[in-house]
């Protein structure tokens, strides 16, 4: 029994050991599909930049710890200035129509327009980098598109949805989409991703308490009830937790897997999405709905069919 026990674990070691990569992805799409739930449940009691301010200073605080137990160089002479720029992109602007987008329309909606971040990049990239569009991807973009209203109009139906909700997400996705494309070099260039993270969710944070105390006096921290821990407010610290998490296992997958194979994963936020709306806020999924995002999983799918590990 024990040798049985023993090559099991000796078998499943290897087995970790060779899918790292992927298993790191996969737990970071996991913090991805979970959070708009979570954006949800703390804006029934948190304004949206209140939220913000939360959840970007916890996730900040978490990253310059984690970087300094792992040494990592912070110096803006060895990382640059162009984290502060992304930092403005991803996560201020990102996070923001996020969140006013998630006071309108359901989570399954946001979820399902975050899965569709792969087939929106090359579109990114032609016009900034003047990048060639295969015809796979024009294919890959209308099923998703056709995958997403489904899901949106479905949505709208049952009542969970909002268009207007919904563009203001898709905005947020455009702004992704750019800071990935316009970063792209940028990060492969030997600066420590940890520590541009860190960066990125300083200026977050920055940004975030100076507009709550400076633009936006009137703040939903006046009230004393916040120390209840209320489900909202465990909610906002449970996303700071997550977005840690999330860009920690990412950055981790980012070294060990090829970046055009985890790409692959993305999709999987919105079936993931749709089953933690309904755990955590007890969202409707319908037929439709997981119908929809197994159009969308394969629109983005299909620009990903014969591409090179190396990209």
């Amino acid at each position: 029994m024990s040798i049985k026990v023993i090559t099991v674990a000796y078998y499943f070691m290897i087995f970790l050991k060779s899918n790292i990569g992927y298993i790191s992805m996969f737990i970071a799409v996991i913090g991805f599909g979970s959070g708009p739930p979570f954006v949800k449940l703390a804006l029934q009691e948190f304004y949206v930049m209140d939220l913000m301010a939360v959840r970007f200073s916890l996730a900040f605080v978490l990253m310059l710890i984690f970087a300094l137990l792992m040494r990592v160089d912070l110096s803006i002479k060895k990382i640059g200035l162009t984290p502060f720029l992304m930092g403005l992109l991803n996560p201020f602007l990102v996070t923001l129509s996020f969140h006013i987008g998630l006071l309108l329309t359901s989570p399954v909606s946001g979820v399902a327009l975050i899965s569709t971040l792969p087939i929106w990049q090359p579109f990114v990239a032609r016009v900034f980098l003047k990048e060639k569009i295969e015809i796979k991807v024009i294919i890959g973009a209308f099923i998703t598109i056709i995958g997403t209203l489904i899901l949106l109009s479905t949505q709208k139906k049952i009542g969970g949805g909002n268009y207007l909700g919904d563009f203001i997400i898709f905005l947020g996705m455009m702004c992704v989409s750019i800071n990935e494309v316009l970063g792209r070099r940028f990060m492969q260039t030997k600066v420590n991703q940890l520590g541009v993270n860190t960066f990125q969710y300083m200026i977050g944070a920055i940004l975030s308490i100076l507009i709550l105390f400076i633009v936006w006096p009137d703040s939903s921290f006046t009230y004393n009830n916040y120390l209840n821990f209320s489900p909202p407010v465990l909610a906002a610290i449970t996303l700071s937790f997550i977005t840690f998490g999330a860009y920690l296992f990412y950055n981790f997958a980012l070294r060990r897997a090829p970046i055009g194979r985890i790409s692959l994963m993305y999709p999987l936020t919105g079936p993931i999405g749709a089953t933690m709306s309904w755990i955590v806020l007890g969202s409707t999924i319908s037929i439709n709905i997981f119908i929809s995002l197994i159009i969308i999983l394969v629109g983005t799918i299909i620009p990903q069919i014969n591409k090179k590990a190396k990209d």
